[in-house]
């Protein structure tokens, strides 16, 4: 009797010993990751695009007031159109581009050059000695940013009123200041205040110029001036500027310029880079 109490006590021992080895249902873990589901994780993560800033050029217009960013000018025709030697736009059919030019100096609006940047605006500077001397430095800011640099004359005279050396002299001195400085001599020229006569184009062709370059269109207080024709911008226009010096009084040279680009935009129009067309 004592003999089967024991082997019932023994095997009850057992089943309890047994019964704790065995795993309550729902409380293991697993012993690997639910690799499908892993997987589709990673191919959700993928699929996530960071959301997209700003566009630069979106940027950069607003940055300087204007309503939309410039419209890149197209590609210029492989073959250049036959221009006269005095030259106030180029006759473009169908190409809706103009070409900004500034006058006599580099202005001294520290802006200017950063928009001139920001807005990848092509320019073409005309420069007299008188004005500009002070501010090469400023130049040569505007050079590294793609400005053409041109001959304005040393001194900025009515060259109707001078002979033939004095005029060659101011054209040909202001062609070798302008080499001395920047490395290049420059073949586009402006005469001051658009006046010249047939001295002035001989001077100009001694002195190596290719193009006398005037202006359709001016910049005034009150907007584009035109010079005769159409009142309004033609494919091809040239556009005349002047940049602030210290003591003249009015508008910012950046802010002058986005006024500038406001009335070509309106119209229709890019800006070219002029050297690319004459």
């Amino acid at each position: 009797m004592k003999r089967a109490h024991r082997l019932r006590a023994a095997l009850a021992g057992l089943l309890a010993a047994g019964a704790l080895l065995v795993p309550l249902a729902g409380c293991t873990e697993p012993t690997a990751p639910a690799a499908p589901f892993e997987r589709l994780g990673r191919r959700a993560a993928r699929k996530v695009v960071p959301r997209a800033g700003p566009d630069a050029r979106v940027v950069a217009a607003r940055r300087w007031g204007l309503a939309a960013p410039l419209e890149p000018a197209p590609r210029p025709p492989a073959a250049r159109p036959a221009l006269p030697y005095v030259v106030d736009r180029v006759p473009l059919h169908g190409v809706k581009v103009v070409f900004l030019t500034f006058d006599d100096g580099p202005g001294t609006d520290p802006g200017f050059p950063r928009m001139v940047r920001d807005l990848k605006l092509p320019v073409a500077l005309f420069l007299n000695d008188s004005v500009a001397a002070s501010g090469y430095d400023r130049v040569e800011t505007l050079r590294a940013l793609g400005a053409g640099v041109h001959n304005h004359t040393l001194d900025h005279p009515d060259l109707r009123t001078l002979d033939d050396a004095a005029q060659r002299a101011e054209i040909c001195g202001q062609r070798d200041r302008l080499a001395a400085r920047f490395g290049a001599r420059p073949h586009l020229f402006r005469p001051p205040y658009g006046a010249y006569d047939a001295s002035t184009l001989r001077a100009a062709k001694e002195c190596g110029v290719t193009a006398v370059v005037l202006a359709r269109a001016t910049m005034a207080a009150d907007g584009l001036q035109y010079a005769e024709g159409a009142h309004h911008l033609l494919p091809g226009d040239i556009v005349r500027a002047h940049l602030p010096e210290p003591g003249e009084s009015g508008v910012s040279a950046t802010r002058l310029t986005a006024r500038l680009l406001d009335e070509v935009q309106a119209q229709g129009f890019a800006v070219g880079r002029l050297e690319d067309y004459l």
